[in-house]
C-alpha cells in the first residue's frame, strides 16, 4: 500500500478518539452514579479512575487533561446551595477562597493526572512494564487522596483535612478490594491496548482520516452540531426548570432563588451526563463507520501491490485538485504527477516468468511509495504502469534526487543476470487542468523517455522552462 494510505505503525498515543472516550466517560461517571457508590457508613469515588486509565493509554498531557475535567465538573456540582460545608470548599462561589478552591479542585486533579501519566511512561518503558504499571494503579488512590489532603491543610486548615487523613483513607477496610478492581481495569485496559483488534481498528481509522483531512480538510458540520446541542440541552434545562416553578406556584408552593437556582443545577447535571453518554455512543458509531469505510477502501486496493486502483486513483486525486490544496504552484517549488513504467516488463515476463514479474512489480510500488513519504497517493493504473501524485511541493532538484534513490534501488539484481529500470515522466500539477489531462501529458514525456533510450526520466515544460532543457 502507498505511504499516505499503506499500513504504517501507528502510535496509538495522543489518539484523539481514545482521548474523547475517556472525557466522555469521565463526565459520564461524574455525573451519574457511578462515578460516587453511597452505601451508609461508606462513599465510594470512582471519578479518578477515566485519569488513570489516560496515564495508561495515552500519556501525561492527556492523563493532565481528563484530570482537568474531572476538576472543572466537581468544581462547578460544588457550587450548588445544597451541598454541604465538607463539599462547599471545592466551589470558588461557595468557599470564598476562589483560588484556593480552584487549586483544590482542578489544580489537584490536573498535577495528579500528570503524575499518573509520568509513572504509567516511566513503567512502560521498563523491562517488564505489567508489573510496574499495575503498581502505579494500585497507587493511584493514594497520590489523588494525598493530593487533595495537601491542599486542603494549606488552603483550607479550618475543615480540619490534612495529608495526614490520606493514612486513614489507606486504613479503611474498602481500600484492598477497590485496589485490586482498579488494577484489573487498567491491566484489561493495557492488554486491550496491545491487541492487535485494537491495533488494526486504530490503523483503518487513521488512514481514512488522512484521506479525509487531505480531500476534504475545512469541515465545520460537526462543530456546528456540537453547538446546536449544547444549545438545545441548555434550552431545554432552562424550560423544565420554568415549568417546574410553574408547577409548584399552581400549587401554592413557594420556592426561594435558591431553591430554583439548585433545581436548575440539577437539571443541567441530569442533561450533561446523558450528553456524555450521547456522545461516547457517537463515538463508537464513528468509529465503527471509519473502520467500515477502511474496509471498503482496502476491497478495492490493487490486490498485488497495495496501490490504488485506476478509478480510485482518479476519484481520489481530483478531489485532491477539487479541495484547492494543490492549486498553488510557490516559486521553484510545485506539487507533481509522475507516471512510470518498468522497461521491457514482457520481456522479463516471459524470460523469467510471471513469479518473478510480480515480485518486480511489488519492488517497484514500495520503492516509488517510499521514495517520496507520506505525502504522496500512489496507484497501479495495470500491468506495470505506475502513477503518483505528489501532494508536497517538491523542487525540480528534490524531485530529481528521489527518481534517482529509486532508480539506484531498483537496479540491484532481482536474481541473477536481471536488473530492473524503469521510464518516468513528471510534470508539475497547474491550476485548470485535471488529473486526466494531467495523464496523459505525462504519458507523452513517458513516451519520450522511452525513445530517448529507457531507463531515464523526462520534465514537463515548466520545469524546462526554469533550465532551458528536459534532465534525463
Amino acid at each position: 500500500m502507498n505511504a499516505f494510505l499503506g499500513k504504517r505503525e501507528k502510535n496509538i498515543e495522543n489518539n484523539i478518539y481514545v482521548l474523547l472516550i475517556l472525557v466522555a466517560i469521565e463526565l459520564f461517571m461524574l455525573f451519574s452514579f457511578l462515578g460516587y457508590i453511597h452505601v451508609e457508613p461508606i462513599s465510594l469515588t470512582f471519578v479518578y479512575i477515566p485519569v488513570l486509565m489516560a496515564g495508561c493509554l495515552l500519556g501525561p498531557k492527556e492523563a493532565a487533561l481528563v484530570g482537568a475535567v474531572f476538576g472543572l465538573a466537581s468544581m462547578w456540582k460544588a457550587s450548588a446551595f445544597y451541598v454541604g460545608s465538607g463539599d462547599a470548599v471545592f466551589s470558588p462561589v461557595m468557599s470564598g477562597k476562589p483560588l484556593g478552591s480552584f487549586l483544590l479542585s482542578v489544580g489537584t486533579r490536573t498535577l495528579f493526572g500528570l503524575i499518573a501519566g509520568l509513572l504509567f511512561r516511566r513503567a512502560k518503558n521498563c523491562r517488564h512494564p505489567l508489573p510496574w504499571i499495575l503498581l502505579v494503579a494500585s497507587i493511584g488512590r493514594i497520590i489523588h487522596t494525598g493530593l487533595v489532603y495537601g491542599c486542603m491543610q494549606i488552603f483550607f486548615p479550618e475543615a480540619g483535612f490534612g495529608i495526614a487523613n490520606t493514612w486513614n483513607d489507606i486504613c479503611r477496610w474498602d481500600f484492598i478490594p477497590f485496589t485490586v478492581i482498579i488494577d484489573i481495569i487498567i491491566f484489561l485496559c493495557y492488554r486491550f491496548q496491545k491487541s492487535a483488534f485494537f491495533q488494526k481498528i486504530f490503523l483503518h481509522v487513521d488512514t481514512i482520516d488522512r484521506i479525509n483531512a487531505r480531500v476534504m480538510p475545512k469541515r465545520f458540520g460537526r462543530a456546528i452540531a456540537l453547538i446546536l446541542v449544547l444549545f438545545s440541552s441548555f434550552s431545554v434545562a432552562i424550560y423544565f426548570t420554568n415549568r417546574i416553578e410553574t408547577v409548584m406556584i399552581q400549587y401554592e408552593i413557594q420556592i426561594s432563588d435558591k431553591i430554583a437556582h439548585d433545581l436548575m443545577h440539577l437539571q443541567i447535571q441530569f442533561l450533561l451526563g446523558i450528553i456524555s453518554l450521547a456522545f461516547l455512543v457517537m463515538i463508537v458509531i464513528v468509529l465503527y463507520q471509519k473502520n467500515f469505510n477502511y474496509l471498503y477502501f482496502e476491497a478495492k486496493l490493487d490486490g498485488l501491490t497495495g496501490l490504488m486502483g485506476r478509478q480510485q486513483f482518479f476519484n481520489v486525486g481530483e478531489a485532491l485538485l477539487e479541495s484547492g490544496d494543490l492549486d498553488a504552484c510557490l516559486s521553484d517549488k510545485s506539487n507533481c504527477f509522475i507516471i512510470l513504467d518498468v522497461d521491457s516488463f514482457k520481456t522479463i515476463n516471459d524470460t523469467f516468468g510471471h513469479p518473478i514479474g510480480d515480485m518486480i512489480l511489488k519492488r517497484v510500488a514500495e520503492n516509488f511509495s517510499e521514495s517520496f513519504g507520506d505525502h504522496s497517493i500512489f496507484g497501479r493504473l495495470g500491468g506495470d504502469e505506475f502513477v503518483g501524485l505528489i501532494l508536497e511541493p517538491m523542487t525540480k532538484q528534490e524531485i530529481e534526487q528521489a527518481l534517482n534513490g529509486m532508480k539506484e534501488r531498483l537496479k540491484r539484481p532481482v536474481i541473477e543476470d536481471l536488473t530492473v529500470t524503469c521510464s518516468i515522466g513528471v510534470i508539475p500539477v497547474e491550476k485548470g487542468y485535471s488529473l486526466q489531462e494531467m495523464y496523459r501529458n505525462a504519458d507523452r514525456l513517458l513516451y519520450e523517455a522511452k525513445k530517448n533510450g529507457k531507463d531515464q526520466f523526462v520534465f514537463g515544460y515548466r520545469y524546462r522552462d526554469s533550465e532551458g532543457t528536459a534532465l534525463p
